[in-house]
């Protein structure tokens, strides 16, 4: 009996040891499903609620009713169907060409025996990009159109190439963007875009139609950041853009899941150990490149492509002051292309004719037309330029967005006001900011376009330390500003929009709030390579409030400045304006504003500043004056 109990436990030891020692296939896929690469591949997001929940719209994309929030049940349906005999999809395909990723996966995790199924409008389009590598694009800001002023970034597909001189301009650019009608409505774009109405949409182009785009038709700087991601990983990748665009979309969120966010995603599946979609609020094209920058041997080369304008400014300077007279000459028509043997400046007037045209929507007068031909054919007999061709550009040059400061900014402040509205009145205070985006003017422009402005929403509270008061002091809820140098050869118009909650400094009364618009346009004269620029801006201010005997005040403004870099991130501004206070019969009309402001940027996410303003009113015993400190954390 002893011995029979003794056999009976090392049975049950064994038993036990063999079970614990390997998974069932249930317990196998059960881990698997929750790996974070399967996670990734579903494109699965944790719920506000707990568990998770899919991206992804639209049931095709799904083979378990239940796919979009399970995990587990999606791929055990998904391993189900790739073997059945099925078409899914919109391009009717067979499950594991129709999600090619998610059957490699599945196959190699494991170890599966299926047979597998040609899939030949899979491979063409495979064969097409014949992929190698990625590269991560960025297009500047173009700050006279309110619709690009982010930039934008999408993915270049290399290709590889038989040819050792093999063009990049050849290869193919995935974009990614929302699918907007071009009759819409500004306000529907707006409302749909921030609440997800519009569905996103993949294209392929030829990445030299995306050049054209935005290098010339648009005149954005493009920067070139190629990926350190192998031939298997940009397969990995442009398998599961595969996936999602035959099968269903995504909702395109503004804010967040926007064209860098998504495309951020992917390249999570092709590298499962970046994380890189970790944004808390909002994500910014600018931003995603930093993320993509912040990882230790990410980037393996960075190159960059001035924007038509940019090249054709730049060479324009460089030219001595009898070529540009001789180029002035040709585009007045006082003389003509065939009197002039000089190369520089026939290459000048050709890239000035070829931004006037893209300008035009790619349509020159006949004048034009006739000129151009002309230059290109004179040009054409004077054979190659012995100067060194530098139209790559500079990589240190001011446009690189992986160098920018960081967007969110939280900031603190103490100073001192005085007032005497009519009675004298001194008060030190402390104020604390939080700004949610993006670039004020006193900004250091390193990675932003230089002179421009946009912020929002941000919110200032000021404490008053003598009366224990603590108040709203400011609520910003959006400003845009360009001012843009008046060259010789573009014209840019600069001008401004505010839109915000403040407490006005020309009233009696104490901290008031009213509702502040203002919209206003004008002209700007540049000095160097964007070292300073001064402005001048005729402005209409519309206020709203209580404070008012109309319960509105509407305000011409004439405002003058100047912004200085004094020495490398240190900068200035100078600006006064003339107000005409109308409609308001107990209070002259005309006051006066004055700022002096300066700011140092000590870092990417440190910033110091320095800010002065007085509002002098032409009525007696009315005045104000501000001075403060402020350190600014970018995060």
């Amino acid at each position: 009996m002893r011995l029979h109990f003794i056999l009976l436990i090392l049975i049950g030891i064994g038993i036990q040891s063999s079970l614990t020692g390997t998974l069932s296939p249930e317990s196998e896929l059960e881990t698997l499903a929750k790996s974070p690469y399967w996670l990734r591949l579903i494109h699965y997001e944790k719920s506000f609620w707990g568990g998770y929940r899919s991206r992804v719209e639209g049931g095709e994309f799904f083979f378990s009713p239940e796919g979009k929030s399970n995990p587990y049940l999606e791929m055990q349906a998904t391993l189900a169907a790739m073997s059945k005999d099925i078409e899914v999809g919109r391009l009717k395909q067979h499950p594991q060409c129709a999600f090619p990723e998610r059957y490699r996966f599945l196959k190699e995790g494991l170890k599966l025996k299926t047979k597998d199924v040609l899939c030949s409008k899979l491979n063409e389009y495979l064969d097409k990009l014949n992929p190698e590598s990625v590269t991560l694009v960025f297009s500047s800001a173009y700050p006279h159109n309110p619709g690009s002023m982010f930039g934008h970034t999408f993915l270049r597909i290399n290709s590889k190439s038989k040819n050792q001189k093999k063009q990049d301009l050849l290869d193919w650019g995935i974009s990614y963007a929302a699918q907007v009608e071009n009759d819409e409505n500004g306000f529907a774009f707006v409302y749909l875009g921030l609440t997800g109405g519009y569905r996103g949409q993949f294209s392929l182009l030829p990445y030299y139609a995306k050049v054209n785009e935005y290098v010339n038709n648009e005149s954005r700087d493009v920067w070139e950041y190629e990926l350190n991601l192998n031939r298997e990983e940009t397969y990995r990748l442009i398998r599961n853009v595969w996936e999602v665009e035959t099968n269903s979309f995504f909702d395109y969120y503004f804010l967040d899941e926007n064209c860098s966010y998504q495309l951020l995603a992917f390249l999570e599946v092709a590298k499962p150990d970046w994380e890189l979609t970790d944004f808390p609020i909002y994500v910014i094209p600018g931003e995603t490149i930093k993320k993509v920058s912040a990882i230790s041997g990410a980037i393996k080369n960075i190159k960059y492509r001035p924007s038509l304008q940019k090249k054709m400014m730049g060479n324009y300077e460089k030219l001595e002051r009898s070529q540009k007279n001789s180029f002035q000459n040709i585009i007045a028509y006082k003389t003509t292309p065939q009197e002039v043997s000089d190369i520089e400046v026939l290459d000048e007037v050709s890239d000035y004719l070829l931004y006037v045209k893209k300008k035009k929507e790619n349509e020159l007068n006949e004048s034009e037309k006739k000129l151009f031909r002309q230059v290109l054919v004179q040009r054409s007999t004077l054979g190659k330029s012995n100067q060194e061709n530098d139209s790559m550009g500079n990589l240190m040059d001011s446009s690189r967005p992986d160098l920018a400061h960081n967007t969110y900014r939280l900031g603190l402040s103490s100073g001192v006001e005085h007032r005497q509205h009519p009675f004298l009145e001194t008060q030190f205070f402390q104020d604390i900011q939080f700004k949610f985006a993006f670039h004020d003017l006193l900004n250091s422009d390193l990675g932003y376009t230089p002179f421009s402005q946009v912020d929002f929403p941000a919110v200032t509270l000021r404490y008053y330390l003598k009366s224990y008061q603590l108040r709203f002091e400011n609520i910003h809820i959006l400003s845009l500003t360009s001012l843009s140098p008046l060259a010789d050869l573009d014209k840019h118009p600069s001008w401004t929009f505010h839109l915000e909650v403040l407490s006005p400094k020309d009233l009696s009364c104490n901290h008031c709030q009213v509702f502040h618009f203002d919209l206003g346009g004008g002209g700007a004269i540049g000095v160097g390579k964007n070292k300073a620029i001064f402005y001048s801006l005729g402005v209409a201010q519309i206020e709203a409030g209580n404070s008012f005997r109309l319960r509105y005040r509407v305000i011409p403004k004439w405002q003058m400045g100047s912004i200085i870099y004094l020495f490398e991130k240190y900068k200035i501004q100078l600006q006064s304006s003339w107000l005409w206070d109308l409609f308001q019969r107990e209070r002259r009309a005309q006051f006066f504003e004055f700022q002096l402001n300066q700011s140092l940027a000590l870092s990417q996410i440190w910033e110091l500043r320095f800010m002065t303003q007085a509002v002098i009113s032409s009525q007696e015993n009315s005045s104000f004056y501000e001075g403060k400190f402020s350190l600014n954390y970018y995060f």
